[in-house]
């Protein structure tokens, strides 16, 4: 068996991290469902594919996490060393990922 993933979360200026902030957001049992979806992405890494995850292109991709709250969505890059880094964690209103979160995403991975 392969060793897992490193996931981490962006962090920003002043050290803010907003991924984190929205999880901690969300109410228990959403929370245990987000955070088992993790747990998956860091055992499985670049082999999760669909329905839990997806590629968006540019090096972009996206967990999926249905719950009733949401559902969630938590884009994020693979870098170097087998780590995942976590750029940016909505609420998906929308069938299309609204062009502002990728936007937030790509700028955040550039940093």
């Amino acid at each position: 068996m392969s060793p897992g993933w490193e996931v981490d979360d962006y962090r920003g200026p002043r050290d803010a991290r907003p991924v984190k902030a929205f999880l901690d957001g969300l109410a228990e049992p959403a929370k245990a469902k987000v955070y088992a979806a993790l747990d998956m992405l860091a055992t499985e890494g670049n082999r999760l594919q669909l329905p839990r995850s997806r590629a968006l292109g540019d090096g972009l991709f996206e967990i999926r996490i249905a719950h009733p709250e949401g559902p969630f969505r938590i884009i994020y890059c693979f870098q170097p060393g087998r780590r995942v880094l976590l750029l940016h964690a909505f609420v998906k209103r929308t069938e299309q990922i609204p062009a502002q979160d990728l936007k937030v995403a790509k700028g955040r991975r550039s940093k």
